[in-house]
């Protein structure tokens, strides 16, 4: 399994087959993911899930196996009434629309075929993912609904006068604001037109000027205008900033009372805080940002349609390479100022390296594809001179639309930067839109992964890696975890742990299998390591287990090397021994009758773990590496002691793999775990030379 996994998957599986139970869940496994089940065979055993702190990612019903205590209706009525969001999916053959209808019409999300495994994951993942939003948005509007008291608190206690303004309507209204212009504090401005507070020579000024703020989405702006305070006249300046209040888009507005002095200093201000630079006609980055943050409310509010264009002066890293700052500085600066031209009825920014934003209002990519024509013509169009030089000037850009289902203002900037690079590899002086790319789930990948691994043997692309594995409690060995690694066509080296799931069952993983033995063996003999005090863990796939003439090859392998059996560690996934629960026993036996040790890794992921290994000759145990992340979540581990605790009790010995720092050791000391590997005692290497006495 895949060592940089994907979160948990917690699931409840309502089967009345253990076997076909355990089956559903090596589908999630085998795709790499980690996994935390209960088998639902009753309505008690509901409740015992249901009971406890967990959260529960997805609920499996198998229609035609469903237990005769049970009623898919139950279930589902059940949960609901603990109040629980836990999606269902029906695994069914029924071709019966009326039926499928029928169990939509129960709170059921989906329903799909029986043995569709590819199906069963495009639907759990988008399940989960939909879950996970809902999540995401329960705990923001907590959180929205603390903060926004707590800006209330603040505003309540400024001594600056704010108001509030959406629409042209007093949202709120601050204490400092109300004493500004002499109001009694049980009086409240909420709902009132922010106009007739305004002296009616200034009213349809201050009206049009609010309104078209709100329409441009001016990122900072300010007026001034006269209040009426208990018949006086009050002049006073207010900078206008876009913001949002009980989720609704507003303007908010910080007033102070206005002198004669100030009124030149104001204005300087204004001018400095709200207009780009003078000379490019470019916004720094932070007002940029800040123009940007107003269009994504916006777009989130449905009141117009941005987007943002990437550009890339092409030209600027071989002329600075080959004529220095002095010619690619007055380069730079002469296509910032074409481009701040070119896009002077829009927001645009130097963003540095060679690269500029903008932000653009366009509903559609023909707007936007006519916007970036003009760019390439009046900025690249003709070569710019320095010195005597005339210098070549190529763009390439990239653009993303903003909507409100891509509204985060880092990521959409990273997609532009990847839409404008994506122009630049098609040769530049063009416009590429960000297109996000697709992965698809499909049975051929195993095709591809096969004929991958098949290359990298015979391209002699493989290699074996070491990482100690440091016992807690003393031994008279020395532990090593064997790690095989794969180079690519491309040079990119992959951990076999992110691919063997799904290989590992067919029949070219014997043959990777037997090159490990062969490699480890010649490693070890030639290593400075103590042969007779030193243990190999081995990674061997599914498909040995059926192989009969793999044990005996192993033991001619190993005799042929000079290698006492005693030195391997014979390592099975728990999956592959629950997929070949009645041939493991025997498996086991013989490479224990071998003198190797055995040892089952990617332990407690299975429906009832600790019955999977009861019956199991083991010398080790080494659990799955979520179990590791919990160390430092919120339960602190408890679920990990509980089971150090019962395999300890049965004889076995415990490995905890993936320590990554001294936060996760410690609670490791006073577990019961025997043996520890990870990062943070030492990263795979490809010798053994790691000092087991320190």
């Amino acid at each position: 399994m895949a060592e940089n996994n994907q979160d948990i998957i917690r699931l409840l599986i309502v089967d009345g087959l253990a076997e076909e139970a355990e089956a559903i869940l090596n589908v999630f496994r085998d795709a790499g993911h980690s996994t935390r089940a209960h088998h639902v065979v009753s309505m008690e055993s509901l409740d015992e899930a249901l009971s406890g702190r967990q959260k529960w990612d997805l609920l499996l019903i198998s229609e035609l196996d469903v237990p005769e205590a049970l009623t898919i209706s139950g279930v589902i009525e059940r949960i609901e009434q603990q109040g629980r969001d836990v999606p269902a999916v029906v695994l069914s053959d029924q071709q019966d629309d009326e039926e499928r209808l029928s169990l939509m019409k129960l709170g059921v999300r989906c329903v799909i075929p029986q043995n569709d495994d590819e199906l069963l994951l495009l639907t759990a993942e988008r399940e989960i993912a939909d879950l996970n939003t809902r999540r995401n948005y329960r705990r923001m509007s907590v959180a929205l609904n603390e903060s926004e008291k707590q800006r209330r608190n603040l505003l309540d206690d400024q001594v600056d006068a704010i108001v509030y303004v959406g629409e042209g309507v007093i949202r709120y209204a601050n204490p400092a604001f109300s004493e500004l212009i002499r109001l009694d504090d049980e009086d409240s401005l909420v709902g009132k037109a922010f106009k007739e507070l305004v002296i009616a020579s200034d009213q349809s000024d201050v009206d049009e000027f609010l309104a078209s703020i709100e329409d441009s989405g001016q990122a900072l702006a300010a007026v001034q205008c006269t209040l009426m305070s208990e018949g006086d006249e009050l002049p006073v300046r207010a900078m206008v900033t876009p913001t949002s209040f009980d989720g609704r888009f507003t303007l908010s507005l910080l007033v102070r009372q206005q002198t004669e002095q100030q009124s030149s200093i104001a204005h300087t201000e204004e001018a400095r805080v709200s207009k780009p630079d003078s000379e490019t006609r470019l916004f720094d980055k932070k007002q940029f940002q800040e123009h940007l943050d107003v269009a994504i409310q916006r777009v989130i509010s449905g009141k117009e349609k941005f987007a943002i264009i990437c550009a890339s002066l092409d030209t600027l890293k071989s002329i600075h390479a080959k004529g220095g700052k002095r010619v690619s500085q007055p380069l730079l600066m002469e296509v910032a100022k074409r481009l701040g031209l070119s896009l002077i009825e829009h927001k645009a920014c130097s963003w540095g390296g060679g690269q500029f934003m903008a932000l653009v209002k366009a509903a559609d990519e023909a707007t936007v594809q006519s916007i970036a024509d003009q760019v390439l013509e009046e900025v690249s169009g003709t070569p710019v001179t320095v010195g005597k030089n005339e210098l070549p000037v190529k763009l390439s850009l990239g653009s993303i639309f903003l909507t409100d289902a891509n509204s985060d203002a880092k990521t959409l900037l990273v997609r532009a930067r990847n839409a404008c690079a994506e122009a630049h590899r098609q040769g530049g002086g063009r416009l590429c839109f960000y297109q996000k790319r697709k992965v698809n789930v499909v049975s051929s990948v195993e095709k591809q992964l096969a004929g991958m691994v098949s290359q990298a043997m015979q391209s002699d692309n493989m290699k074996l890696f070491y990482q100690p594995v440091v016992s807690l409690k003393g031994s008279e060995f020395g532990h090593y975890e064997v790690m095989l690694r794969m180079m690519d066509p491309r040079g990119r080296e992959h951990d076999a742990a992110n691919f063997r799931s799904k290989l590992d069952k067919n029949s070219l993983w014997g043959k990777v299998d037997r090159w490990q033995v062969i490699q480890a063996a010649k490693d070890l003999m030639t290593s400075k390591a103590d042969k007779l005090k030193t243990r190999m863990f081995v990674h061997l796939g599914g498909n040995v287990i059926s192989d009969k003439g793999f044990l005996p090859w192993m033991g001619v392998a190993l005799k042929a090397a000079g290698i006492k059996p005693e030195a391997l560690v014979v390592e099975l996934s728990e999956q592959n021994v629950v997929r070949f629960s009645k041939e493991v026993p025997d498996f086991f036996k013989a490479v224990k009758d071998m003198g190797c040790g055995t040892s089952v890794c990617e332990f407690g992921c299975s429906l009832k773990p600790l019955e999977t290994v009861k019956a199991l000759n083991l010398d080790f145990v080494k659990v799955d590496a979520s179990f590791t992340k919990d160390l430092t979540a919120e339960s602190k581990g408890e679920e990990l002691k509980e089971m150090v605790r019962k395999l300890s009790d049965s004889g076995k010995q415990v490995i905890v793999p993936r320590v990554g720092s001294a936060v996760e050791m410690a609670p490791l000391w006073h577990s019961g775990v025997d043996f520890i590997q990870g990062e943070f005692l030492q990263g795979p290497a490809d010798n053994m030379n790691y000092n087991f006495e320190e």
